[in-house]
């Protein structure tokens, strides 16, 4: 055998030999990547509903896990969901357009039932309230329970002294709280206790709170907006934010920014 035909033959074997340690580097790689990669079952999938938002292009991330409320005042609509699919809708009574129910990101805290109440300043010198006291009771303002959001919000979901105002097709009637027409189911889903309790406690003689888990609540400016049925419904643009402005470029505002006069807290002025 020749020089070169040795030379060659040793090229050929060292050829093949790198070939191998390169296929066993790909297939390594391979099954690298396949162990990191999560399985279809392992991915966080976007509920249906969710999927409906997207396909309407409504800028509206919902948590794909837990339970969250979402309140959409140009619809007067509150929407509690779980994993991200919707399980109550009430309708809700929001801010006029002289007091506007601010757009934020919040969480609840606490509700308290049988709340008192007192009028913010600003209410008192409007003439709509006199400076009192208003005890616990079917009369107070803040009706027989309030979910309270984080700690100095003074924005509230609750009941209401006036239930016959819900019938009304327009229900910006507010100083900017959110009036709640199934404020008990809200209550009991929140806290996961029967609707029977909540009515015991809400017609009960003392005034209590009870501590909730933080639940997201998201107050929002949204025009158009699936229904039951995932068809997209249209509301008036109550505000008049939509001159100029789309819904996706109404955003959200911290909650801090909105601790000055809305509802007094329940039990100011005791």
């Amino acid at each position: 055998m020749s020089v070169s035909m040795i030379i060659n033959f040793r090229i050929g074997i060292a050829c093949a030999l790198g070939l191998i340690a390169l296929a066993a580097c790909v297939e390594e790689s391979a099954l690298s990547i396949a162990e990191s990669t999560p399985r279809l079952s392992e991915v966080e999938q976007a509920s249906d509903f969710q999927l409906a938002l997207n396909r309407h292009d409504i800028a509206l991330s919902l948590p794909p896990k837990g339970k969250a409320i979402v309140v959409n005042v140009p619809a007067f609509e509150l929407i509690a969901f779980e994993d991200a699919e919707p399980v109550l809708r009430s309708r809700v009574i929001a801010g006029s357009w002289r007091n506007p129910t601010p757009l934020i990101d919040t969480y609840t805290s606490t509700v308290r039932f049988r709340p008192s109440w007192r009028p913010t300043p600003k209410m008192v010198a409007s003439g709509e309230y006199v400076d009192k006291r208003w005890p616990p009771g079917r009369k107070n303002p803040l009706g027989l329970a309030a979910i309270r959001l984080e700690p100095g919000l003074l924005v509230y979901l609750h009941d209401t002294n006036r239930r016959n105002l819900f019938e009304k097709d327009m229900r910006a009637l507010s100083h900017g709280c959110i009036r709640v027409q199934r404020w008990d189911e809200v209550i009991a889903w929140l806290l996961d206790i029967d609707l029977d309790t909540v009515h015991r406690y809400a017609n009960g003689r003392k005034t209590f709170d009870i501590s909730t888990d933080p639940v997201p609540v998201m107050i929002r400016y949204l025009t158009t907006f699936p229904g039951d049925d995932r068809q997209l419904e249209v509301f008036d643009d109550i505000y008049g934010r939509e001159v100029k402005l789309a819904d996706a470029q109404i955003v959200p505002q911290s909650a801090s920014l909105h601790t000055a006069e809305k509802c007094l807290p329940p039990d100011a002025g005791e």
